[in-house]
C-alpha cells in the first residue's frame, strides 16, 4: 500500500473515530446524518478498492505437480474448454469471423491472425480438427486491426471458427482432462520421461498452456493427479 494510501486510510479513521464519540448525544445524531454517513461510504468504498487489488490468481487444491506432454495435434479433437481469463495467440484457416455482432470479411482458405489476452467462453475442437472460439473479451486483434468494446461496456462478444495452424493458449484451468491414444513423451516433475504409445490420460485440475505448431502439440503446467490407463501414478512432493 503507497504512502498516500496510508495517509489516507489514517485520516479517515480520525473522522470515524471522533465521530463515533459524539454518537450518543442528540448533537452526535444530528452530526451524523449531516456529514458522518457520507464519510463511512468513503470508507467502505475505499477498502473495497484496497481489498481489490490484492486479489491474487485463483488457487486449486494440491496443484503442485509438473507435466509436460508431447504429443499430436489430434488428441484435442472432440475436447471442450470452458475458459476464463485465457490468453490465447495463433494462426487459423479462416471459416468465420463475427466480432460485436458483425461479420469480419476474410478472404477464404486465407490464414488469420487471432490475439487476445483474456477470454472468458468456450473453446471446442471437432473431429474434423476446428476450432470454434467463442466469448467475451477485453480487446480482439485480428491481423493487427484491434476491436476493442463499444462505450461503457468492458467486454466485446466473438466468435471465430477456422482450423489451427499454429497457436498457444496460456492459463488454461480444466478441472478434469482426458486425452486418448497418446502417441508422444510425458515427463512428471524431475522424473525421465515416459514413452507414450496410443496410451490414455486422466488429469485432474490442470493449470497450464497448451501450444500447438503445425501437427505437433505441448501440453504443460501444473496438476494434481495423474492416471496413465486407468492407473494412478504415484507422485511425492518430496
Amino acid at each position: 500500500m503507497s504512502g498516500m494510501n496510508w495517509k489516507i486510510t489514517l485520516t479517515l479513521f480520525i473522522v470515524v473515530a471522533v465521530a463515533a464519540l459524539l454518537f450518543f448525544s442528540d448533537k452526535g445524531k444530528d452530526l451524523k446524518q449531516k456529514y458522518l454517513d457520507k464519510y463511512i461510504t468513503m470508507v467502505g468504498s475505499f477498502f473495497k478498492g484496497i481489498t481489490g487489488k490484492f486479489k491474487g490468481p485463483q488457487a486449486y487444491p494440491n496443484n503442485t505437480f509438473e507435466i509436460t506432454i508431447t504429443t499430436t495435434s489430434d488428441v484435442l479433437t472432440g475436447q471442450r474448454f470452458d475458459v476464463e481469463n485465457l490468453g490465447f495467440t495463433g494462426k487459423l484457416e479462416y471459416q468465420t469471423v463475427v466480432v460485436g455482432g458483425e461479420n469480419i470479411k476474410v478472404k477464404e482458405n486465407d490464414n488469420i491472425e487471432f490475439k487476445t489476452d483474456s477470454i472468458s467462453g468456450t473453446i471446442m475442437i471437432d473431429t474434423n480438427n476446428v476450432m470454434t472460439i467463442s466469448g467475451q473479451s477485453i480487446s480482439v486483434d485480428l491481423n493487427g486491426l484491434i476491436f476493442s468494446p463499444k462505450t461503457g461496456e468492458k467486454t466485446i462478444d466473438f466468435s471465430i471458427i477456422g482450423k489451427p495452424v499454429e497457436y498457444t493458449m496460456t492459463n488454461l484451468y480444466k478441472e478434469k482432462f482426458t486425452i486418448s491414444n497418446v502417441a508422444g513423451l510425458l515427463k512428471l516433475k524431475e522424473l525421465s520421461p515416459l514413452t507414450l504409445k496410443g496410451d490414455n490420460l486422466d488429469i485432474k485440475n490442470f493449470l497450464g498452456s497448451i501450444e500447438q505448431t503445425g501437427d505437433s502439440l505441448t501440453i504443460s503446467g501444473k496438476v494434481e493427479k495423474v492416471r496413465l490407463n486407468n492407473v494412478d501414478l504415484l507422485l511425492s512432493k518430496d
